[in-house]
C-alpha cells in the first residue's frame, strides 16, 4: 500500500488497542537518540492499495492520535469506494501503534452484509512506514470471518 498526499492533520482523544500484539511489547516512545528525520502517520491520506485480484483501488485513511499518548498510538479510520466493497461497509475502524522510527502497525475491521443480513467481518492489518511528510508505504493483509470470528478465507496480502 502506498498512500500519498497528506490532506489534513487531526489529533483527537481515542482509545487504542494494539494489533493483537501486547501493547507493552510494541509501544516505543520517540527515542531522543534517534537520528534522521522522524515523520508522523497522523492525518488523512489519499492513496492506492493493491490486492492481486482487485488491482489498484483508491483509499482514504485517517490516523488520529490518542491525546494521552500523542504520536505513539491512536485510532484508524479507512474508506474504500462502496462499489468495490463487495458486501462490506465502505468504512473500517481500528487502531494504530508506533513500533519504531517512522514505523507503525495497524488493524481495522469492516462489517460484511448480504442485503440487510449481517454475514461476518473483514479484518485488515499490516505495517506502514512514513517515508516523508507526505508519503506512506507498507503492506496490508486482509481476511474474512463469519459473525463468530471463524475464518472464512485465507489471508490476502496487498502489495505496495
Amino acid at each position: 500500500m502506498t498512500l500519498t498526499g497528506r490532506v489534513l492533520a487531526l489529533a483527537v482523544v481515542s482509545v487504542a488497542v494494539a494489533t493483537g500484539i501486547p501493547a507493552s511489547a510494541t509501544l516505543r516512545p520517540p527515542d531522543p537518540q534517534e537520528t534522521g528525520p522522524v515523520y508522523s502517520v497522523e492525518g488523512s491520506w489519499y492513496g492506492m492499495t493493491t490486492f492481486p485480484a482487485l488491482g489498484p483501488q483508491p483509499t482514504f485513511d485517517t490516523f488520529m492520535s490518542n491525546a494521552q499518548r500523542p504520536g505513539r498510538e491512536g485510532t484508524f479510520l479507512c474508506t474504500i469506494p462502496a462499489e468495490i466493497a463487495g458486501g462490506q461497509t465502505p468504512s473500517g475502524h481500528g487502531n494504530w501503534v508506533r513500533i519504531g522510527t517512522n514505523s507503525y502497525a495497524f488493524t481495522a475491521v469492516r462489517i460484511r452484509m448480504s442485503g440487510s443480513t449481517f454475514v461476518g467481518l473483514a479484518r485488515f492489518w499490516g505495517t506502514i512506514t512514513a517515508v516523508s511528510d507526505d508519503e506512506l508505504t507498507g503492506t496490508m493483509n486482509a481476511q474474512f470471518f463469519s459473525p463468530d470470528w471463524t475464518p472464512t478465507s485465507p489471508v490476502f496480502t496487498g502489495t505496495p
